[in-house]
């Protein structure tokens, strides 16, 4: 992935979750759906994958733009788990 190409993929992810009180496993599971679904993030969830671990390496924060309301610190919680999540469903649908 091109060095900031991630950044848009995870503003879609945390656009999510705006109006998220808990980035608990339900929000997870929730994520997960919407990204393997294709509903609301249509590019595919090997995209949104590829976007989680340069974010996370990244030493910048990733609440800036989008500013959900949640810590930098639970949010990269939240990405770490959600990349997991996704692993978990392997294999994935193609995207739409």
């Amino acid at each position: 992935m091109v060095d900031e190409e991630w950044r848009g993929r995870i503003n879609a992810i945390l656009y999510g979750l705006i109006f998220t009180k808990a980035l608990d496993d339900a929000a997870v599971r929730r994520t997960a759906d919407a990204i393997i679904g294709g509903r609301t993030m249509p590019a595919g969830p090997a995209v949104y994958y590829a976007a989680i671990e340069p974010a996370l390496r990244a030493g910048e924060p990733l609440n800036d733009i989008i500013e959900a309301p949640h810590s930098e610190e639970a949010i990269r919680d939240f990405l770490a788990r959600l990349a997991a999540e996704l692993d978990a469903r392997r294999p994935w649908p193609p995207a739409a």
